[in-house]
């Protein structure tokens, strides 16, 4: 589905220690600012870099770095004038959220946080508070604020962020809030009415419903891409599968699996897999392992390593699995290789777990080009132009 922009090239552009608050609408509706270059209309790019927990260095606006770490994070910037703060892309949440100078100095970690006081724009929403929980544990509520949110190529005035007053575990490290990417449709988790998320305020500016990820471990570098397809991220065909949970997270089912592209390998198996951009984790069950790995001439099972083994020397056929529209999409050679010893290497393809439902967060996820298409409910898979 297209969607004209209403992003005016010509419009006001502004830097993020800029004061604007002359070009702000009055109103408290969202408006967009876009800033610097932003090219097409109803496209843009978030870029997205692995970084250290420890040793970060806040990077100009725009700019990629090369750092290397555990997780992807983007970076975007908060207030008049704006201070950056590295956020976490998460299609496992629908809330944008910040730990902020409101909460007691008890609960307040090592991590950059959001101080209202010193943004001129910003503006508390009066009435309105919010509480979360994640899968780790974590929980924090917290009231909203309308403030300037600016990320990648667009900024937003008045956007509403839910600003933490109270946590159950300090947070240290770089990641002072989630950009939260789910596919719930009623919006983020705010009381007594549930607001727009992120995703949905933007959609308006976009040329289509729909943000996709290109994450490279070889460089460290990656994108979220917001309102197109880029082909040159790709090979080959999209496999394409529909949102079949109604909860808000990107899960689709899988119809089969198979060692490389041969039909006569397909293994007819269905299972449902989540793919959870916010999560660093990414294992297949024992059962789906089994089906690839008997097609992998001279592979073994280590009761040591916990999972199959290969000669080092030898060549993989891709690990392939087939969606819902009968396409299918692989993980090649070298984006399976992992580690070995003594000749006999491991893959990436970690194994846990009996269900044959899973989770896919961060370290499969950026083995493949995935569309999340949020227009039409469906999930993207395709092989990467690179790994």
């Amino acid at each position: 589905m297209g969607r004209t922009s209403t992003i005016s090239l010509s419009a006001l552009a502004f830097a993020a220690s800029s004061v604007f608050s002359s070009a702000l609408p009055q109103n408290n509706v969202v408006k967009a600012l876009p800033v610097g270059d932003v090219g097409a209309k109803g496209q843009f790019t978030l870029p997205a870099v692995k970084i250290n927990a420890t040793g970060f260095t806040v990077r100009p606006r725009h700019k990629s770095t090369t750092d290397v770490g555990s997780d992807w994070y983007i970076q975007a910037w908060i207030g008049t004038p704006g201070k950056p703060f590295y956020f976490l892309g998460d299609s496992g949440a629908p809330n944008l959220s910040i730990e902020s100078t409101l909460e007691p100095l008890s609960q307040q970690g090592n991590i950059p946080k959001y101080d209202p006081t010193q943004s001129s724009t910003a503006q508390r929403v009066p009435g309105l508070t919010y509480s979360e929980c994640f899968g780790s544990g974590y929980c924090d509520n917290g009231v909203v604020y309308r403030d300037v949110f600016v990320v990648g190529q667009i900024g937003l005035a008045n956007m509403h962020i839910m600003v933490q007053t109270n946590n159950n575990s300090p947070s240290n490290g770089i990641r002072s809030g989630n950009l939260g990417l789910n596919f719930d449709k009623k919006g983020m988790t705010t009381s007594p009415n549930r607001l727009p998320t992120y995703f949905e305020t933007i959609i308006p500016f976009l040329d289509a419903p729909l943000w996709t990820v290109d994450w490279h471990v070889s460089t460290q570098k990656g994108q979220f891409q917001f309102g197109y397809i880029d082909p040159s991220k790709y090979v080959g065909e999209i496999a394409y599968g529909p949102v079949v949970d109604t909860g808000g997270e990107w899960i689709i089912e899988v119809q089969g699996v198979q060692a490389g592209y041969d039909d006569a390998n397909l293994n007819k198996v269905k299972f449902r897999l989540m793919l959870d951009t916010g999560s660093g984790g990414g294992k297949i069950p024992r059962g789906i392992a089994d089906l690839y790995w008997r097609g992998v001439p001279n592979s073994r099972w280590d009761d040591g390593w916990n999972n199959y083994l290969y000669p080092c020397g030898q060549t993989l056929p891709d690990f392939v699995m087939q969606l819902a529209d009968g396409k299918k999409v692989g993980i090649p050679d070298a984006g399976l290789r992992w580690k070995g010893e003594n000749g006999w290497c491991a893959t990436i393809l970690g194994i846990g777990g009996t269900s044959t439902d899973f989770m896919w967060g961060q370290a499969m996820i950026e083995k493949y080009f995935v569309v999340f298409d949020w227009g039409n409910s469906r999930v993207g898979m395709a092989k990467k132009s690179s790994q």
